[in-house]
């Protein structure tokens, strides 16, 4: 079932997609329609379910212009925040599986043309159309295993001369014989051969690195900036989110034993820091994922490179004897060896998909929004110098503050988030700011739910306000996008939202519009039931079939008591034998 106001949340969506082209601004309607959907409902920029009733009311108006506004608002860490979402959402590249099957799948539509090329070749051909197809082998060969750039004439030449040792001109002349399908099955096991051929004897420090490819030495360089890039970012973004979360907790005290909340400068304010502890550390935890996968890709170019290794040592002994080598011997190892080439191939493209998402993801972050963001944090604390006796409030209070606010969201969903990170009580009681938890605690017995305190105390007064608790920290996160998108919740709390809209079939047809095909006197097996209204018709059937019923013979007389069943094994005396 869909929610009931989705119709007017795609029309809001429809309506800021025709504002954003007016602008000359490309959007991706599903994003659009995405963000919609989440920031309707965040408790500081969303709309109520009253105000949906009538899109013309004002605040609809707002909430389509505070959109148009922070979409083009580079400093804006909501619009941040549901980028980055959608990156890792939609960013395929992170699986190796979907890089090395889009990579392999592009590829192999570049070169499709060059194949059927080389298969087109007649069997009568001549020597020029000969020498033509052995230069095409070759470009297929360097092409298919990028050992270099396919326009290299030195390249070329070391090609031509592995493709020699393998297939000379008589044998070119048996290829061009072959059956179509049978040719193309040859090519790749010949292109496998002579690709290995070539990686082998470019291997070692003699090989020509300035012609031919060499892509392990690729791939250590590619793996230290990498990982260098990562390192750096993840220390930066460690220190940036470290200092928002000090600057807030500066302005916070919070009595236990009291249960009071003391604060200088209002919520509101720190609302503004908290933000950005937010967008820091999503992108953290986005750039830790793709770190994730570019680890576990680094540990396969381990043992790739191993193998590597493994199979060039094998040629090396089989070469060490070089009378009377059978190429059934040796062309297995170069086909293998070709094969690891690939697998280093697809790796290193990995790699560069992940170095291309973690830039993506770093312009979501630029360099303003950190200036920004100290701006701030000059401000509360010339702000919190002017009040010398702080506001107080009482947790309970705190906590009833988003009563008003209603979400659909399940508690059950928290179980597959990350929030053991921040101060639970901090989060319920401040109704959203971020605070680092140092203690675990479950106080949900029927989930495997742990929640992060900062110490002892914190987690006690959840144990005895558990009820208004955990109503507080659920209201706290569902009805705050950035926090939904920061824990990956949002799938969860729009997921009946974005469900296309269920027609249910009439119950009762228009008597009006409803015909009815009556053939009368029609009593042929495919036509007569359920199409005639006349009760004499299927009363006359209904004699017709008693009387089929009353001619069938029920004695004991059949053909096989006439010896009819085996006729074709019976031997008849003939007229004068009788």
């Amino acid at each position: 079932m869909s929610h009931p106001h989705q119709k007017t949340l795609n029309e809001l969506a429809q309506r800021i997609i025709k504002r954003l082209k007016e602008r000359d601004i490309e959007v991706d309607e599903k994003f659009i329609k995405f963000m919609v959907h989440l920031l309707v409902r965040d408790m500081r920029l969303g709309l109520l379910k009253t105000d949906l009733e009538d899109p013309s009311k004002c605040k609809v108006h707002v909430f389509i212009e505070g959109i148009l506004s922070s979409y083009s608002n580079p400093n804006d860490t909501t619009m941040a925040n549901l980028r980055m979402s959608w990156i890792m959402k939609h960013g395929h590249g992170i699986q190796l599986s979907y890089v090395q099957e889009k990579y392999e799948q592009q590829f192999q539509q570049e070169l499709r043309l060059l194949i059927d090329d080389i298969l087109r070749y007649p069997e009568t051909c001549s020597k020029l159309q000969l020498d033509q197809l052995f230069a095409k082998m070759q470009v297929f060969i360097v092409a298919s295993y990028h050992l270099g750039c396919p326009k290299n004439h030195v390249l070329l030449k070391l090609t031509a001369q592995a493709l020699n040792s393998v297939i000379g001109r008589s044998d070119l002349q048996n290829y061009v014989l072959k059956k179509k399908y049978h040719r193309q099955e040859y090519l790749q096991r010949l292109a496998a051969t002579v690709a290995g051929i070539v990686i082998y004897n470019n291997d070692g420090p003699d090989g020509d690195r300035e012609n031919v490819r060499f892509v392990i030495s690729d791939l250590e360089m590619a793996q230290q900036n990498t990982s260098a890039a990562f390192d750096k970012i993840l220390e930066q973004l460690k220190i940036l989110s470290g200092n928002c979360q000090t600057a807030i907790s500066e302005q916070l005290k919070l009595n236990n034993e009291e249960t009071m909340l003391y604060y200088r400068v209002p919520l509101e304010q720190l609302q503004r820091i908290n933000q950005f502890t937010i967008t820091f550390i999503m992108l953290r935890r986005c750039l830790t994922a793709l770190k994730q996968s570019y680890e576990h890709t680094s540990y396969l170019v381990g043992v790739e490179k191993d193998r590597y290794d493994c199979v060039v040592a094998k040629i090396n002994d089989t070469l060490a004897m070089r009378t009377a080598i059978d190429s059934e011997l040796i062309f297995p190892h170069f086909v293998y060896l070709s094969k690891v080439w690939s697998n280093l191939n697809h790796y290193f493209n990995h790699i560069v998909e992940l170095n291309k998402l973690r830039e993506q993801l770093e312009l979501q972050v630029p360099q303003s929004m950190e200036h920004r963001v100290d701006e701030i944090i000059a401000e509360i604390q010339v702000m919190s110098q002017r009040r010398k006796v702080p506001h107080q409030r009482s947790y309970a209070d705190r906590m009833s503050a988003l009563n008003e606010f209603h979400t659909d969201a399940n508690f059950c969903s928290l179980a597959e988030a990350d929030i053991k990170e921040f101060c639970g009580l901090t989060l319920a009681v401040t109704n959203g700011l971020l605070l680092p938890a140092k203690v675990l605690r479950n106080l949900c017995m029927n989930l495997d739910i742990k929640f992060g305190f900062q110490d002892q105390t914190y987690a006690r007064i959840g144990e005895l306000w558990f009820e208004r608790f955990i109503s507080a920290f659920r209201q706290a996160i569902f009805n705050s996008a950035n926090l939904c998108l920061l824990l990956k919740l949002d799938d969860k709390l729009i997921a009946k939202e974005m469900q296309s809209t269920v027609v249910e079939p009439p119950k009762k047809l228009d008597f009006q519009g409803q015909t009815e095909l009556v053939i009368e006197n029609d009593l042929s097996p495919a036509n007569w039931i359920n199409v005639t209204w006349n009760a004499w018709d299927y009363h006359r059937e209904t004699i017709h079939l008693a009387q089929i019923r009353k001619c069938q013979t029920r004695d004991a007389q059949t053909k096989v008591s006439y010896g009819q069943r085996n006729a074709q094994n019976q031997a008849y005396n003939t007229r004068q034998h009788m």
